[in-house]
């Protein structure tokens, strides 16, 4: 009789989110700004420019793990078994929402999306995806309780499918002003 040996090997999917807002406070922290909104409206790489803007500026950081929804991971299994997927797995959109309810895996949306921006950049090394987002101090301000990361979206509202979802320091949010830059920075590992 033959036995079939079990692996204890499975595959996991973990994201975490790092915010970073920045202070800008002096000429050249805005000038700076300036410069990474020009580079951003011609489709030029703008990162290096918002890492520099970080360093200089008076910050605060913040670090939360979030959920893989079940539509995500459907998408996943769809990409890697069918000859012509229903969506593209390539991340597009990072999103921010004012619902403070806990995130679930039956979530397609954000609970209450108010903005989104496309993908700032997005690269890999092993087993590690890192996506980027910047919200510049002037086009967007609130409280925001939640974040999302979407594929297959365009700029619409609740549009795509929603790869990951993150409650943001509930109760309190992360406030975002006229006078700050939010910076998301997203690691997905699968292990």
């Amino acid at each position: 009789m033959n036995k079939i040996k079990k692996n204890k090997e499975g595959l996991s999917l973990k994201g975490i989110y790092y915010f970073t807002t920045a202070q800008i406070q002096t000429k050249e922290q805005w000038n700076l700004t300036k410069q990474i909104d020009e580079l951003r409206n011609q489709g030029k790489e703008f990162m290096s420019l918002v890492r520099k803007l970080n360093s200089i500026c008076k910050v605060d950081r913040m670090v939360f793990e979030n959920i893989i929804p079940i539509c995500a991971r459907q998408m996943i299994a769809n990409n890697l078994t069918s000859t012509t997927p229903t969506n593209d797995l390539l991340v597009d959109y990072i999103a921010l929402g004012t619902d403070n309810t806990a995130v679930a895996n039956s979530d397609t949306t954000l609970g209450t999306e108010t903005y989104r921006n496309s993908v700032a950049s997005k690269t890999n090394s092993t087993n590690t995806g890192y996506v980027s987002g910047f919200f510049n101090a002037t086009e967007c301000s609130g409280t925001y309780y939640e974040a999302g990361i979407f594929c297959d979206a365009t700029s619409d509202t609740d549009n795509g499918i929603l790869l990951s979802h993150v409650l943001i320091d509930a109760p309190s949010g992360i406030v975002k002003t006229n006078t700050t830059t939010l910076t998301i920075d997203w690691e997905i590992t699968i292990n």
